[in-house]
């Protein structure tokens, strides 16, 4: 009787510990050029494209959620905006590139999606959010207050925007124990079972979530910095990477933190929106 009752509360054991995370997988939905040498000291001449990276993850629960959803045509439908927009930033994509046009190759229906979860409002994270057909959006209160207010028809995120019956719903804090906490003021929890965690890496842009997966230890940083070589204490930001940050010492203190947190914790991958090792 006593061995029944201990087999018993091994399984009890097993089955909170099981992790809701099923699968996360990785695709390309674009590509972006950077030219190193002008953003960072030392950076090498020769220009290096990145992708644009959307990870698909399927939970136990909760069915399939995107972090991101990369670029789309509908970034083109403002070709004064988009032209700029694409000199600016070297952005690469075609119909095929579309998270859309891959799930669908997979044999995934769109309608699979139940959660979107936007690190931040740029053309690349946001692009597919209006041919997604019915999910909940989720990311920090800041994210999604910045994301209403864009109201000028002519901004190329506009045409990225959600349809208006889409769900949204602001991140709450986490109450539990997290290596994060050690760095970070506050701990989101995105998913409501502690299963994916989010902090404000705002510095980028005004507002930007990172998102942490504790059980699958990984860390994906957004537009944080450019890539996993950031992370490296001799990448030195030149004058030219900071203007193009929305608030350029809050982006330098991100990524101070960020080094801090990998030389702390090499068993946790931290990667990027342009990662090019990013699973």
């Amino acid at each position: 009787m006593k061995q029944k009752n201990e087999k018993k509360a091994e399984k009890k054991t097993e089955k909170k510990t099981e992790n809701p995370i099923v699968s996360i997988k990785r695709y390309v939905c674009g590509m972006e050029t950077f030219q190193p040498d002008t953003l960072l000291q030392n950076g090498c001449r020769e220009k290096i494209t990145l992708p644009v990276n959307v990870l698909l993850i399927e939970h136990r629960k909760l069915g399939h959620i995107l972090i991101n959803t990369g670029c789309s045509a509908r970034l083109r439908r403002n070709p004064l905006r988009y032209s700029r927009y694409h000199a600016a930033h070297c952005l690469q994509f075609g119909s095929g590139d579309s998270i859309i046009e891959q799930l669908g190759t997979e044999g995934l229906d769109p309608l699979c999606i139940k959660k979107v979860l936007l690190s931040h409002y740029a053309p690349e994270c946001c692009g597919a959010l209006p041919l997604l057909p019915r999910y909940e959006l989720i990311s920090t209160a800041q994210v999604l207050s910045r994301l209403s207010g864009i109201t000028d028809q002519k901004n190329i995120i506009r045409s990225t925007l959600p349809a208006a019956d889409v769900k949204r719903r602001a991140m709450g804090l986490y109450e539990g124990k997290t290596v994060l906490s050690d760095y970070f003021r506050f701990i989101y929890d995105a998913l409501g079972d502690g299963s994916v965690l989010s902090v404000d890496l705002s510095g980028h842009t005004e507002a930007m979530a990172g998102f942490y997966l504790p059980q699958n230890k990984l860390f994906f940083a957004a537009d944080a910095a450019l890539d996993e070589r950031m992370l490296d204490d001799a990448a030195v930001p030149q004058k030219k990477l900071l203007a193009l940050q929305s608030e350029p010492d809050d982006y330098l203190s991100v990524l101070s933190i960020l080094r801090q947190f990998h030389r702390e914790h090499p068993e946790i991958s931290i990667v990027f929106l342009h990662s090019q090792n990013c699973l």
